[in-house]
């Protein structure tokens, strides 16, 4: 530990006063021997935030609150604190006895190191917590060091989090999800992004105007829908123009739905000799005179458990539909049909 110690003060460039407080921050949970950077990272996750926080509202006077707080999100998610923790090598410094852990870490860090520049929102593998905890913790340990001093921990601690990512850079890079929703409210088009698993697998599926556009998959449900969200942005870059396809699709309530799915769906599984479809009701919310309900459908296969959830209807056998119309879907443009 001691020569961890000092090899983490020499990336912070600082030298503690109190050495327990960094053991303490590189000492995991599952290391029972000594007291672990929990506490530390509970506070360091307020600390660093609010330090971040003053320096974006005094760099930046002109911009507003919903600015400044994409800004701050971007510098100090888990995603950006985890890439800081692997740019600086921290997590070699920390004692634990988790089972997995440093493979789970180096699987991440291998990944990190394909990326091409810097990631405002999530990369293509979720980030470990292990390690933006680690980042936090450090924080709180050099906060408590200073006598909770949030301008010394600022001057300490910017240059850890470097580059940081400015509001230029955040323009080059706006959040996906926000920015596909925006360029398809302005066309007046309706953007749709269905989720459904292919065994262990998570897919996302991004509709516009009930047409496919692109897909991504991965084993992190939020990872797949902002695979396929980046990917239906540079396919709709080149253009806007969207042809309805023609399987019987009729528009219903203002989303286009395939006629009679649930008998189509069943016809289909009939001849790829697949399990008939189970249909759940997922969701069924509302006053009895204003009824909601949702419905799920799956069919297991060898390929894994086709799963995908409908829209909200009125009708419990419309929601059947609207969950098989979507699936139908799915497997279509996934070419399973």
């Amino acid at each position: 530990m001691g020569a961890s110690v000092d090899a983490v003060e020499r990336i912070l460039n600082y030298r503690f006063r109190d050495k327990r407080l960094l053991e303490d921050a590189l000492t995991h949970s599952s290391y029972s021997d000594a007291t672990s950077y929990e506490r530390l990272e509970f506070v360091g996750d307020a600390a660093l935030g609010l330090a971040f926080t003053n320096h974006v509202f005094l760099a930046y006077p002109m911009l507003d609150p919903g600015q400044l707080s994409l800004i701050r999100a971007a510098n100090i998610s888990t995603e950006k604190l985890a890439r800081v923790a692997v740019k600086h090598g921290l997590f070699q410094f920390v004692r634990h006895n988790a089972v997995g852990l440093a493979q789970k870490v180096k699987v991440f860090a291998e990944a990190v190191t394909q990326e091409d520049e810097f990631v405002a929102h999530g990369g293509s593998m979720k980030a470990p917590k292990v390690l933006a905890d680690i980042v936090e913790a450090l924080a709180a340990a050099v906060y408590v060091d200073i006598r909770f001093d949030l301008t010394t921990l600022w001057v300490i601690f910017r240059g850890l989090l470097e580059p940081i990512v400015t509001p230029e850079a955040l323009q080059q890079q706006p959040q996906p999800v926000s920015s596909l929703f925006e360029i398809c409210q302005k066309q007046g088009k309706y953007v749709d992004i269905k989720h459904w698993k292919n065994g262990v697998k998570n897919i996302a599926t991004v509709f516009v105007d009930g047409e496919f556009i692109a897909s991504g998959s991965s084993d992190r449900k939020d990872i797949a829908k902002l695979n396929a969200v980046r990917e239906a942005l540079q396919r709709l870059s080149t253009s806007m123009v969207v042809d309805v396809d023609s399987l019987g699709i009729d528009e219903i309530n203002g989303s286009l739905e395939i006629k009679e799915a649930k008998q189509k769906l069943h016809k289909l599984c009939m001849k790829k000799k697949w399990p008939k479809p189970i249909y759940e009701l997922e969701k069924d919310e509302g006053p009895p005179h204003e009824k909601k309900f949702v419905s799920a459908v799956k069919i297991p296969t060898e390929d894994g458990i086709f799963y995908i959830t409908g829209d909200k209807k009125s009708r419990v056998k419309e929601a059947e539909n609207s969950a098989a119309s979507c699936l139908i879907q799915s497997l279509k443009e996934m070419r399973y049909l």
